[in-house]
């Protein structure tokens, strides 16, 4: 316990015996209306679960999005013909193959 804590534990309890009664009215009636403003206030804000569903749904379609481009990407190279999404993709991973691994 610091000196701080010792001094403070005399006030403390004065303010416990004089304040024991309940509270004057206005000042519960007071209170109360500032806990419904509050829960009025977290109700009024929308549903954070549907904030996230959103956020999901949007990452989860990207993200399929992203697999059917390289889905796509690798039916291409692999078909006989030549196309120019086929050659760009055959370039970028022939020059990632050729990346020498970074020592640490």
């Amino acid at each position: 316990m610091t000196e701080k804590e010792g001094s403070n534990q005399g006030v403390d309890d004065l303010l416990k015996r004089v304040l024991a009664d309940d509270l004057p009215a206005g000042v519960e009636a007071g209170m109360r209306e500032r806990i419904v403003r509050f829960r009025e206030g977290t109700e009024k804000r929308g549903e954070p679960a549907g904030a996230a569903w959103t956020w999901l749904l949007g990452r989860g379609a990207a993200a399929v999005l992203s697999i059917l481009m390289l889905v796509a990407g690798i039916l291409l190279q692999g078909a006989k013909t030549g196309s120019p999404l086929a050659d760009r993709i055959s370039s970028v991973k022939s020059a990632y193959a050729s990346l020498e691994p970074t020592r640490r």
